[in-house]
């Protein structure tokens, strides 16, 4: 099974149509982090790969959403903080013994390149969606 490791605010502001309701004034807050959670844990069973969503956010935390959903909020400061903290995972998935193919899924061009040099694949946010049902 792959890894997927999620550009979280990337993907919602790719696929803003799919999360209108859930954004505050047009950006991605609280509700619209959750739907794009919620949409991941009814696609994803305890079989299924291994997803890792990841969103800039001030104070360093991970929550174990599922078996195999991951949330990991940065930590850290300025603009890039979730491609510094996306880019570790990508690193650390590639490198493991056993490794799975890992599959970023963001539009970010230069975070893309940087992740294909560190071994993985990228996916579009709105090939992503369609893969998990529209």
């Amino acid at each position: 099974n792959p890894t997927y490791i999620l550009d979280g605010h990337n993907i919602l502001y790719a696929a803003r149509q799919t999360f209108l309701e859930a954004l505050a004034g047009g950006h991605p807050g609280t509700a619209a982090r959750e739907a794009l959670v919620q949409r991941l844990l009814q696609a994803f069973g305890p079989a299924g790969p291994e997803v890792v969503l990841v969103f800039d956010g001030s104070e360093a935390k991970t929550e174990a959403r599922s078996e195999r959903v991951q949330v990991i909020y940065s930590g850290g400061e300025g603009d890039q903080r979730a491609d510094k903290a996306i880019l570790r995972l990508v690193s650390a998935h590639a490198q493991a013994e056993n490794a799975a193919e890992v599959i970023l899924v963001t539009r970010d061009i230069k975070l893309a390149r940087r992740a294909r040099k560190r071994g993985a694949s990228v996916m579009d946010p709105g090939e992503f969606l369609l893969m998990l049902g529209g």
